[in-house]
């Protein structure tokens, strides 16, 4: 009987609320498996807390794909400040993206949705905020490796924020190929006797990644023309 409730549950209610609902505060509001090896097993926790005034009975619905596991316990109604505890386990068998869900099911359809995502990263991705170049006359290069120890591949793509004609950054996109690396090239060409700049910004196709920022000074001065 109760799976037959928890099924018409999930295929007639609408989930459309993330975080919480006037009833139930998800902590995360979203679950994160960042980063994995093929085989080994992973878990997280899910607080489903009670922010009410009332005493209450919710309807959990676990995850349903295979690669994740739900397990928690129910012995008692929902008391005002206390919550149930979920337990995801999560057990890759390729290199991919993957997603699932729980689901809460609280009276007056007041329903929660809470993504559940699993995805390979870039662990030894190092991109300095700032780089000062030495001064020169004529041209200096710095290069920017970017690696990666997973065996897929990761694209990238440069978005330059602060421009300037003395600097050249090549290349603007590209493929981080698996185990491998790629190397950036930023060139500092000085027109004139000045210190100029330039600010780039990196983004990795890695599944909720923050864009890098970097800033690269470059000076030329006569007397270093001398020497």
């Amino acid at each position: 009987m109760l799976l037959s409730m928890c099924l018409n549950c999930l295929f007639s209610e609408f989930y459309g609320n993330l975080k919480s609902n006037s009833l139930i505060q998800a902590e995360p509001a979203e679950v994160h498996f960042s980063g994995f090896e093929l085989g080994k097993k992973y878990s997280n926790t899910l607080q489903l807390i009670n922010i009410s005034t009332e005493v209450m009975n919710i309807h959990i619905l676990p995850t349903q794909t295979k690669y994740f596991q739900t397990a928690y316990i129910k012995k008692y109604r929902l008391v005002p400040g206390l919550a149930y505890t979920v337990k995801i386990h999560f057990c890759p068998d390729e290199w991919r993206y993957f997603y699932d869900s729980v689901r809460v099911h609280c009276k007056n359809e007041e329903n929660l949705l809470i993504p559940v995502h699993a995805y390979p990263v870039i662990n030894d991705l190092h991109i300095p905020p700032r780089i000062d170049l030495p001064a020169t006359a004529l041209h200096v290069s710095h290069t920017i490796p970017l690696r990666c120890s997973c065996p897929i591949d990761f694209e990238f793509q440069i978005f330059v924020i602060e421009t300037s004609q003395a600097f050249s950054i090549q290349p603007l996109a590209g493929v981080i190929p698996a185990n491998s690396q790629v190397e950036i090239i930023v060139t500092f060409t000085p027109l004139q006797y000045e210190t100029s700049q330039i600010t780039f910004k990196l983004v990795v196709s890695q599944f909720n990644t923050k864009p890098f920022l970097c800033t690269v000074t470059g000076s030329s001065n006569p007397h270093v023309a001398i020497r």
